[in-house]
C-alpha cells in the first residue's frame, strides 16, 4: 500500500475522529481546573487548553511517562474531567481511569463500534456508537443515563453547548440533542448521501464539514436547524477536518487548502494553499496551526499570513493540541524515523521535547493539568494500543 493509500485507510478507519459554555457545558468547569472535557476543549473548536499552568516551555522538556494501558484499538482522543480521563475504543467500550495514575475507575460498552471522542458536561459523558445510538453515562460511575436512536451513525466527535449536544452523521444529517434528556431538538439532512465532522459551534451558529459526493462547509442556526449559509471546498480533499471559530471568522482546512469565512456570512475572508494536510486545525495566540506529511505550519488567523513552515519528521499528519505556547504533535513511523509525541515551541516550531511511541499516533493528543495523554500503536484487528500519560518527574 502505497503512503497516500495509507493516509486515506486512515482517514475512513478513524471515522474523521479527527474529526472535536455558559451554565451547562464543560467550559465553567475548565477555566477552573484545566480539565480537557470535549475534542476541540469549548465548543468552537480550537484545541488550545487555555488554563493549562503547569507545562510551559520550560517544564515540558522534563516530561517522562507516568503510566500506561494496552487498551484495544483505540481511535479516539481522550477527555479529562475531574480527576478521569475518558478514552473510547473502536469494539465499543468507554473507558474511565484516574487522571493521575492510570488505575481503572469503570468501563462501559455500546453496541457498536467507536471512532472519536467522548465529550463530558454536568457529571455525564456522551459518546456516538456505530449502532446508530447517542449514549450518556453517568460519569463518576459508568451508569448509563440514556441513549437515544438517530438517522445514521456517529462517526465524529461530539459537542456540547449551552445544554445541547450538536453531531453530524454518516448519513448526512446534523442533529442537536438535549444533553440532560438525550431528547432530539432537531435534525437537518444537510448533504444526502455524505458525511459531517464534528461541528464548531459559535455565533449561535453550527459549523459542519462534510465530504463525499460534494465537499463543503456548513452553517446551521442552532436554534431551528435551517441551514444559513454552505460554502464549497477542495473536492479533491478525502477527508475534511474539523472546523474551529476564531472572532468573527470560521476557519478550516482541505486536503489543499486551510480557508477562512466569515462567521455570519459565509463570505470567503482569506484562504493559504497547504500540503497534504489531513488533521484537523488548532488555533492559538492569534495563529492558526496544522500538520502536513514533513511540516508543522503556522498561518496568521486573521489574515492567513505565513509565520513559518518547519520540518517535523516525515507522515506527521494528526491534529495538534495546544496548551500555555507548546504545540503537540504524533506521528506515525516512516523509513528510518520512528513513532513519536513531540511538543514544538509555538512560537518558532523549535523541538522542545520527543519521545517515542509504541507506534503510530493515531488520535489527537490531550494536554491537561500538567499530564498530556497520548494513543499509539497497530489498529489491525486484535492489536492492542497503548494509552499512555505523561507528566512532570
Amino acid at each position: 500500500m502505497n503512503a497516500r493509500s495509507h493516509k486515506m485507510q486512515k482517514a475512513l478507519v478513524s471515522g474523521m475522529a479527527l474529526l472535536a459554555a455558559a451554565t451547562f457545558s464543560a467550559n465553567s468547569v475548565s477555566a477552573a481546573t484545566g480539565d480537557w472535557p470535549q475534542y476541540g476543549f469549548t465548543a468552537k473548536g480550537d484545541r488550545d487548553n487555555t488554563q493549562e499552568t503547569i507545562l510551559s516551555r520550560k517544564t515540558v522538556p522534563h516530561l517522562v511517562r507516568k503510566w500506561s494501558a494496552n487498551i484495544q484499538n483505540v481511535l479516539s482522543g481522550a477527555v479529562v474531567a475531574n480527576g478521569i480521563v475518558y478514552v473510547c475504543s473502536y469494539d465499543g467500550h468507554l473507558y474511565a481511569r484516574d487522571a493521575k495514575t492510570g488505575a481503572p475507575v469503570w468501563q462501559a460498552a455500546t453496541g457498536g463500534n467507536i471512532y472519536s471522542s467522548p465529550a463530558v458536561a454536568e457529571g455525564l459523558v456522551y459518546l456516538g456508537s456505530g449502532d446508530g445510538r447517542v449514549y450518556a453515562f453517568d460519569a463518576e460511575t459508568g451508569a448509563q443515563r440514556w441513549s437515544v436512536s438517530i438517522n445514521g451513525s456517529v462517526v465524529t466527535a461530539l459537542v456540547v453547548a449551552d445544554g445541547v449536544i450538536y453531531s453530524g452523521t454518516n448519513t448526512g444529517f446534523a442533529l442537536a440533542i438535549d444533553a440532560k434528556t438525550g431528547i432530539i431538538k432537531w435534525s437537518t439532512e444537510v448533504r444526502p448521501h455524505g458525511m459531517l465532522s464534528a461541528p464548531a459551534v459559535a455565533h449561535g451558529i453550527a459549523y459542519f464539514n462534510s465530504f463525499n459526493d460534494y465537499n463543503g462547509l456548513d452553517a446551521l442556526d442552532i436554534r431551528t436547524g435551517a441551514v444559513l449559509w454552505q460554502q464549497p471546498l477542495d473536492n479533491l480533499s478525502s477527508h475534511l477536518g474539523v472546523p474551529a471559530v476564531y472572532r468573527d471568522l470560521v476557519i478550516t482546512r482541505s486536503d489543499s487548502f486551510i480557508s477562512a469565512f466569515d462567521a455570519k456570512t459565509g463570505q470567503s475572508r482569506w484562504f493559504v494553499h497547504t500540503v497534504d494536510i489531513m488533521g484537523s486545525i488548532a488555533i492559538a495566540g492569534g495563529h492558526v496551526f496544522a500538520a502536513g506529511p514533513v511540516y508543522l505550519w503556522s498561518y496568521d488567523a486573521a489574515t492567513g499570513k505565513y509565520q513559518y513552515g518547519n520540518y517535523v519528521g516525515s507522515d506527521t499528519d494528526e491534529t495538534p493540541a495546544l496548551a500555555n505556547g507548546v504545540v503537540y504533535l504524533g506521528k506515525e513511523p516512516s523509513g528510518r524515523e520512528a513513532a513519536t509525541i513531540s511538543a514544538f515551541d509555538w512560537d518558532n516550531g523549535k523541538l522542545l521535547w520527543q519521545a517515542p511511541t509504541a507506534g503510530g499516533v493515531w488520535a489527537p493528543p490531550t494536554v491537561s493539568n500538567g499530564m498530556l495523554y497520548v494513543s499509539s500503536g497497530g489498529i489491525t484487528s486484535g492489536s492492542g494500543i497503548e494509552f499512555t500519560a505523561y507528566g512532570l518527574p
